[in-house]
């Protein structure tokens, strides 16, 4: 920026090496993503699926309490 102007395109080798960085910071996010998605899948799901499972079979008791005999 400093010596230049911002409106000088860029040469094809400065474009490669921005690609370059660009492309291995993408994939690291895309590792650091998966395996914050794995981990979650097996500590936070399974409590997920136990509160839905808690809040539905309160359901369906108040349901039966309430169904005529």
């Amino acid at each position: 920026m400093a010596c230049g102007s911002q409106n000088t395109p860029l040469d094809a080798g400065t474009r490669i090496r921005i690609d370059s960085i660009t492309n291995a910071q993408i994939a690291r996010a895309q590792q650091e993503s998966d395996s914050i998605c794995k981990a979650a899948q097996t500590t936070l799901l399974p409590h997920l699926v136990d509160s839905i499972k808690n809040i539905r079979l309160r359901e369906i008791e108040e349901q039966l309490r309430t169904v005529p005999k």
